[in-house]
């Protein structure tokens, strides 16, 4: 069934920036993706109905929208067909086959705005990728879909697996409290508190470091990247210096940042944007929407010369910044600086965007019926950040992704920043390295 309502202030955010890239002729695949390979026979008439019953469990894949008028179709198309790709002579082929068909533009308008993308590579082996738009959809929904289109295949091929449970609370009615909420005299009210909060940071943070241009009209989809994994070991001496603090491994990593900004920057006081679930509500335990978003999270590394001053002080803005997650960050946009609302950044700001491992472990491991599961890598778009860090936690460390505008940073300027956020993980390891026998320091309430 057909279903109208306003957009949410991320979507409004989000599609004017779609508008925005097409009058430049470019286009930025904002989309949300789980590329894995499936190892054993897989049965793709079932896969397909199976495909076919995800989307009508949770019709925001098929959603439209009016952009001009910022209205939300759910439900505006019919289920699709999932996509079968043929192999091709090399795996170097197939695997850009797939990422060309993620990558791929949906129709915003008409419809839908997800895909089911196989390319049987044997009888034995097939490379998969679940993608949607993020305008429906973030990095937790996927670990909802993957889980619910396995019991619903489970269910086509006759074997064992539970019911679905019910979605209790769907994307829809989260977006209608939000924006009631959000044109509400409270709502307006905890955004000017925040905006005063964050008078002199902004809702976009300025934080340019030693390397930046300071060109105008960059051209955001030229970006250059790296990885580079943080040890097992490293990672649980850092949770283990971070548990008496009442703080976890990724808080000071995220601190890390905040310390090599600090040092390679004039500013006394520095901010990132910190990506967040949004996903409090026990509602939305089984439903797929776009409920991550972004708040702005700064500290005075300055005014703290000891680690267990300085990270005290963290944890405190931490918890400040997530009583306010609850706020959209396109509507703090729109009330401290408008014209940006719907914009790429003209600002050099810096993300930290954290997948602790809890995420990973939200739904279990992946239970296709018949078949094993690996990650198959592949990642395409871009952010409008300066500087945008993903920080994976897994069993054996982290891995850590950086990406940048290479028209305002030069890759060496960025490893710099990497240098010495990686150099002061190593200082705090060693120095906040709790001691045998000695009790945990305790750390004062809010």
């Amino acid at each position: 069934m057909r279903e109208t309502l306003k957009a949410s202030w991320n979507q409004r955010h989000r599609l004017g920036q779609t508008r925005e890239d097409a009058g430049r002729g470019v286009f930025n695949p904002h989309h949300s993706n789980l590329p894995l390979t499936l190892h054993g026979a897989l049965d793709l008439e079932a896969l397909n109905r199976a495909w076919h019953a995800l989307q009508i469990r949770h019709p925001v894949l098929l959603s439209g929208f009016d952009t001009d008028a910022a209205l939300w179709h759910v439900g505006a198309a019919h289920p699709g067909d999932m996509l079968r790709l043929p192999t091709a002579a090399t795996e170097e082929d197939d695997l850009a086959a797939v990422r060309a068909a993620v990558a791929e533009p949906f129709d915003l308008v008409d419809g839908p705005v997800s895909r089911l993308v196989v390319l049987p590579r044997s009888s034995q082996e097939t490379y998969f990728a679940l993608v949607t738009e993020h305008l429906v959809s973030d990095g937790w929904s996927l670990n909802v879909l993957i889980r619910d289109l396995a019991a619903l295949y489970g269910q086509e091929t006759g074997a064992p697996v539970p019911e679905l449970p019910p979605i209790e609370l769907t994307f829809q009615e989260f977006v209608r409290r939000q924006n009631t909420t959000i044109a509400s005299a409270g709502g307006r009210s905890a955004l000017s508190r925040l905006a005063e909060r964050l008078d002199g940071i902004g809702a976009i943070p300025a934080m340019p470091i030693n390397g930046f241009t300071g060109a105008t009209g960059i051209r955001y989809e030229r970006k250059e990247g790296f990885t580079r994994r943080l040890p097992k070991q490293l990672c649980q001496d850092l949770a283990a210096a971070a548990r008496p603090l009442r703080m976890t491994g990724l808080n000071l990593m995220h601190a890390a940042l905040h310390q090599a900004l600090f040092k390679l920057s004039d500013r006394p006081a520095v901010a990132t944007t910190l990506s967040t679930a949004n996903r409090e509500l026990p509602g939305l335990t089984h439903t797929a929407g776009w409920f991550a978003s972004k708040t702005v999270l700064a500290s005075e590394p300055g005014r703290y010369p000891t680690a267990s001053e300085y990270l005290r002080h963290f944890r405190e803005q931490v918890l400040v910044t997530l009583d306010d997650s609850h706020l959209p960050w396109p509507a703090l946009i729109d009330l401290m600086y408008p014209q940006a609302l719907g914009r790429q950044s003209v600002v050099p700001y810096v993300t930290f965007n954290a997948r602790p491992i809890a995420m990973r472990r939200s739904v279990g491991e992946i239970d296709f019926p018949g078949v094993v599961t690996s990650p198959l890598k592949m990642s395409v778009g871009w952010h409008d950040a300066s500087i945008a860090t993903f920080w994976d936690e897994d069993e054996d460390g982290v891995t850590v992704a950086v990406m940048h505008k290479t028209d305002w940073y030069t890759t060496a300027d960025v490893l710099a920043l990497w240098d010495t956020v990686e150099l002061q993980l190593h200082r705090w390891a060693e120095e906040l390295r709790p001691s045998p026998g000695v009790p945990a320091p305790t750390v004062r309430n809010r």
